[in-house]
């Protein structure tokens, strides 16, 4: 009890002094939840870091976020967020039993949660998907469910840009259920509720209400989405620059303007979200390849996290993809072994290997590239499952 009047009194003051500058900073304009019936369980789409900080200003209600592992290695922040907030932890790209038992466990206990379902920001401008989980989870808290959207975050904060633009970023309540109408409802039912409150989609927000998102160096760090070049296909040749975006092996060319639209050199205009759907697409053609095929590779710099959150080592190595496998150095990671992959923050590899329950972080430049590798994982265990 007494923690939970600390962490009340925290939000609180925080929220008095800091919900000001971040509605100045990021020109945030958000719905209030008011006389909202608790427990409740916010759930909300994801494309900022900051994104927890918006919904507190949303909501006057304290809430527990639930957040990734990395914070639990970040130094000094680590010890203020986790003593003011007490963050619910949950590791990206595995099952999480431990944080879905407190996340009941709090609102059991009269305490309100917010969670990002997704549990990643967007790469191209659409909403991802979720755990078909998230709906169990839902029913099964017995909590009130409250579903808010956030729009401009992708824009603001590109997840592969180190830049800040100036544009606008406002929320929404999307829909409340209360807990008798959730009973009513099946999994499937509340999950595609919550789909459909939180999809958001970048680029049809500025169709419909075109807003510049101005800044420095607008293109700076793109490749590290954009991996293949959409006029010759070859991965790993596009090197930004400013607001510009080459292909060194073709000679590929686009600007990243303030409307985050690419105006290329051929007079054609596209989207981050066309070009992903591209690549994507030239994954799955990489598939087809020979086993022996390497398909493409990358230096990168890898860290090994042991149980206690701390990093055991760390050292450089060659990465190396191919059809059914990784080659980290002188490791072989089949993806038959590979238990959970996912991105954190900007760009960061995460691996986690079924034997020893080992976890793995991979870094590269600021050119590197790891949704390739994640898409190849995820496409590659998809037609193993289709297979079987």
């Amino acid at each position: 009890m007494a923690g939970y009047t600390f962490h009340t009194a925290a939000y609180k003051v925080i929220r008095l002094l800091g919900g000001p500058v971040i509605r100045s900073v990021f020109h945030f304009t958000g719905e209030k939840l008011q006389n909202i019936p608790g427990p409740f369980l916010m759930l909300a789409n994801h494309n900022s870091d900051l994104d927890p900080a918006f919904l507190g200003i949303a909501s006057p209600h304290q809430m527990y976020f639930v957040a990734t592992e990395k914070i639990l290695r970040m130094g000094l922040l680590t010890g203020l967020v986790t003593t003011l907030f007490k963050p619910i932890i949950h590791y990206k790209g595995k099952a999480g039993i431990s944080s879905t038992k407190e996340i009941l466990a709090k609102l059991r206990d009269g305490r309100n949660v917010a969670l990002f379902p997704e549990g990643n920001r967007s790469f191209n401008g659409l909403s991802g998907d979720f755990p078909p989980s998230t709906g169990k989870l839902v029913k099964k808290s017995g909590a009130t469910l409250v579903t808010y959207r956030l729009h401009g975050g992708y824009l603001t904060t590109p997840r592969w840009s180190k830049s800040l633009r100036r544009g606008k970023l406002w929320g929404e309540i999307a829909g409340i259920y209360s807990p008798e109408k959730l009973k009513a409802m099946t999994e499937d039912e509340v999950n595609r509720a919550i789909r459909n409150d939180l999809f958001v989609d970048a680029y049809a927000d500025q169709k419909k209400d075109p807003i510049p998102y101005r800044g420095r160096d607008l293109a700076l760090g793109l490749e590290s989405t954009l991996f293949s070049c959409p006029q010759c296909g070859t991965i790993s040749s596009l090197h930004s620059e400013g607001n510009t975006i080459r292909c060194a092996a073709c000679g590929y060319e686009a600007v990243y303007d303030v409307y985050g639209l690419l105006q290329e050199s051929t007079g054609n205009v596209s989207t981050v979200t066309q070009l992903d759907l591209l690549q994507q697409n030239k994954i799955r053609q990489l598939l087809s390849s020979p086993e022996t095929a390497e398909l493409f590779h990358d230096e990168v710099t890898v860290e090994t996290i042991g149980p206690d959150h701390k990093t055991v080592s760390s050292e450089k190595a060659e990465l190396s993809a191919y059809t059914d496998r990784l080659i980290l150095g002188e490791r072989t990671l089949l993806f038959s072994r590979i238990s959970g992959m996912a991105i954190n923050q900007r760009n960061l590899l995460i691996i986690h290997l079924s034997e020893g329950n080992e976890h793995l972080e991979l870094s590269g430049n600021i050119s590197f590239s790891a949704l390739k590798y994640l898409y190849l994982y995820q496409f590659a265990r998809k037609n193993i499952h289709e297979k079987i």
